[in-house]
């Protein structure tokens, strides 16, 4: 007891005694830890040979500022510190980003063995039964079979009759807009054609979005809500938990119709699995929907949780509806400042017939030349989900313009660096359409909606959307920008793209 009691004596006498001497040995503490932390980070740790700036190679806080306090540019800036320090550089402490399209081809195509990284697709988004959630590859790939047929380019001749309708009732609503001499808000509108598009696939109903009176349902304040929050949730994923939660009255002022929009989807399953169970297991016009094939999967296996069904459904309805809208508003953005090119496109139109109700139908346009050249400008330039989704280099590492990845380095290339390589995209900053037709093997380098078993399953939903709204809306309608600039247009990365303004415009004249 005597030798426990000499050095308990001796501790004491070498610890602080007052509260300041106590605040003085923490800040010492934390500044010991801070500083061998940036020195193992600079020097000892696998990526310490990979070029970067100074703080994002020692600490998350560079991130976090291109992220939050910045708002999102991360992104942007991309392209200025690869220009200082080379094609592979070190974006955090664990991260490398690459520019270099070929190199985006070797991480995301089909066949690639780079996983999903977890600790960002678990943590971004509060649905991780959700498809771009899951990391498992068979997992993924099970999921991906029961509703894959769902998105195949001939299921999309039979979903055409119902877009069309949707696109003709947006119609209506413009030329009431032109009627009434307002102003009218394309951007909301065509969110109103994408959301009534979604809801027929997911559920067979439709939220009559592009009637509703309120200038923010509660879905579009759900979408806006998580777009703003999207890097906040992805550096503080404990956020996630909290709001899931929380007490529901507090969590609904924090996220507005966060509730209310997940109460409408439980209410849409239970009403689809009660109609199942009478035996009605598809869509009055005979279409399974994205609901009937999650309730009864087909290939034998077990039937989904109920949060796996919510989730996706969640996830299908945020992805089918910003994305898209955000590419048409910009397209629409493009082709109104680009009065040529709209006439071009116009002239091509002409040469192909309307059909009784004076409409153009997804089979007419949809090998336009000039129109797919159009659409193809539009996504390139908007790129509505432009930043990371980070992949793990695989086991035995890898080696990219002589920099070497350790196995299990995060890596990421961004489709905003990829559309805006000026090496494939001369002027990448010009709407021209024109480079698509001239250059058969570009489209190798459309990258908007990922490539492979992990490309976007909406795909040819997007394009039909934007065949039939395109076609229509410019051949039906004189519209002229109001209020509308380059500066207003500006976009930052949400996880998504998003302008500071909606696209605005006078519609001056309707077709007979």
């Amino acid at each position: 007891m005597g030798l426990l009691s000499d050095v308990v004596n001796v501790v004491h006498d070498y610890l602080p005694q007052t509260p300041l001497a106590w605040a003085a040995f923490a800040l010492g503490a934390f500044a010991l830890y801070s500083i061998q932390l940036v020195v193992r980070r600079l020097y000892f740790h696998p990526l310490a040979k990979i070029p970067g700036p100074f703080l994002a190679r020692t600490t998350y806080w560079y991130e976090f500022y291109q992220d939050i306090i910045l708002g999102g540019m991360y992104v942007k800036n991309y392209a200025a510190l690869h220009e200082k320090y080379g094609p592979v550089i070190r974006a955090s402490p664990d991260r490398v980003h690459v520019s270099d399209p070929d190199f985006f081809h070797e991480v995301y195509s089909s066949g690639s063995k780079y996983m999903k990284d977890p600790a960002f697709f678990q943590s971004s988004g509060g649905i991780p039964e959700a498809l771009p959630a899951i990391v498992d590859v068979e997992y993924h790939k099970r999921r991906r079979k029961l509703i894959n047929d769902l998105f195949s380019a001939k299921s999309m001749e039979a979903l055409s009759h119902l877009v069309l309708k949707v696109v003709q009732n947006a119609l209506r609503k413009a030329n009431e807009h032109h009627d009434e001499n307002k102003v009218l808000d394309i951007q909301r509108l065509y969110t109103g054609i994408t959301i009534d598009t979604i809801m027929q696939v997911l559920c067979d109903r439709t939220l009559n979005f592009i009637d509703a009176k309120e200038e923010e349902p509660p879905f579009l304040a759900t979408l806006r809500t998580f777009s703003e929050n999207f890097f906040l949730l992805k550096h503080f994923p404990v956020l996630i938990w909290m709001a899931l939660n929380i007490p529901k009255s507090i969590a609904a002022k924090l996220i507005p119709g966060e509730f209310e929009f997940r109460a409408n989807i439980n209410q849409w399953i239970r009403d689809r699995a009660l109609e199942h169970e009478l035996g009605v297991e598809k869509a009055e016009d005979g279409r399974k929907t994205v609901i009937d094939l999650l309730l009864r999967p087909e290939d034998g296996g077990r039937p989904l949780t109920h949060q796996a069904v919510e989730d996706e459904t969640y996830s299908f309805a945020f992805a089918g509806t910003h994305t898209t809208s955000h590419t048409m508003s910009m397209g629409t953005y493009y082709l109104l400042s680009n009065p040529s090119k709209l006439q071009k496109l116009r002239d091509e139109l002409k040469t192909v017939p309307k059909n009784d109700q004076g409409l153009y139908e997804y089979k007419t346009v949809r090998a336009l030349p000039y129109l797919n050249a159009c659409i193809k400008e539009s996504l390139r330039m908007s790129s509505p989900v432009p930043g990371i989704l980070p992949r793990l280099v695989p086991a035995g590492g890898m080696t990219w313009q002589g920099h070497y990845l350790p196995a299990g380095t995060s890596v990421s290339s961004s489709i905003h660096c990829v559309h805006n390589d000026p090496s494939i995209f001369p002027n990448p900053e010009q709407f021209i359409p024109e480079r698509w037709l001239a250059n058969e093997n570009l489209e190798h380098y459309l990258v908007v909606f990922g490539k492979g078993s992990r490309a976007c399953i909406g795909l040819n939903v997007a394009w039909m959307e934007t065949y039939l709204t395109f076609s229509n809306f410019f051949t039906s309608l004189d519209m002229s920008l109001f209020e509308t600039n380059e500066q207003t247009t500006d976009w930052t990365d949400c996880g998504n793209s998003m302008i500071k303004k909606h696209v605005m415009v006078k519609v001056n004249s309707v077709a007979s």
